[in-house]
C-alpha cells in the first residue's frame, strides 16, 4: 500500500527509480540492480515524464564523480564534475531519442532511459582505461536496452543506434580531450 501522496511512479520512485528518502542505499541498490540485470532494471522503470527522481539522482551523482575527479586531476575538473551530470544529460538524451525516433514515449521517457546509465558511467571517467569500458558498457549496452525495452523499439535498432552515438561521443570526447 502506497503511503498517502505517494503512488508507484512519483518522487520516491517505482521499482527502479532512485528513492530520495533513502539516497545512498538506494543510489547502491540501483546501480548494482542496472548493472546485474538492465533488463529488469527497464521493464520496471516508470514510464511517466517526471523528472525529479531521475534528476535529483544525477545531481546526487555528481557527488562522487566530483569525488574521483578530485583526487584524479584536482579542484577544476571537480568542481565541473559537480554540475555537469544533470545540464549534459538532456543534450544526449536529445541524440538517444532521434536514435529511436518512432518508438514508444516522449523526450521525457528517453531522458530517464539515459539518467541512470549516466549517473553509473560518471564515477568511472575518472579512472584511465576503465573510462572507455564503461563508457561503451553504459552507452551501447545499457541505453541499448533501455530503448528497446521503454521505447519499445527493435533490439537491433536500439543497439545500433546507442552504438552510434556512444561511438561518436566517444570520438568526439578523445580527440578534444586526448584522455587515454
Amino acid at each position: 500500500m502506497a503511503k498517502r501522496g505517494y503512488t508507484r511512479d512519483t518522487i520516491r520512485g517505482g521499482a527502479s527509480d532512485w528513492d530520495v528518502s533513502r539516497p545512498f542505499s538506494s543510489y547502491f541498490r540501483m546501480l548494482g540492480s542496472l548493472v546485474v540485470h538492465p533488463v529488469r532494471f527497464f521493464e520496471l522503470l516508470p514510464k511517466v515524464s517526471d523528472v525529479r527522481a531521475p534528476g535529483l539522482f544525477l545531481a546526487f551523482s555528481g557527488l562522487p564523480v566530483a569525488l574521483f575527479w578530485f583526487v584524479a586531476a584536482g579542484i577544476y575538473p571537480a568542481l565541473v564534475a559537480l554540475v555537469l551530470p544533470l545540464p549534459l544529460s538532456f543534450p544526449l538524451a536529445g541524440l538517444y531519442h532521434l536514435g529511436s525516433v518512432g518508438g514508444r514515449y516522449g523526450y521525457l521517457v528517453t531522458w530517464r532511459i539515459l539518467a541512470y546509465p549516466l549517473g553509473f558511467y560518471l564515477p568511472l571517467s575518472a579512472v584511465p582505461l576503465v573510462r572507455w569500458v564503461a563508457a561503451a558498457y553504459a552507452g551501447v549496452v545499457l541505453v541499448g536496452v533501455g530503448l528497446a525495452m521503454v521505447r519499445e523499439i527493435g533490439v537491433v535498432r536500439a543497439v545500433l543506434a546507442s552504438a552510434v552515438v556512444t561511438g561518436l561521443l566517444m570520438f568526439a570526447v578523445y580527440q578534444v580531450a586526448g584522455w587515454r
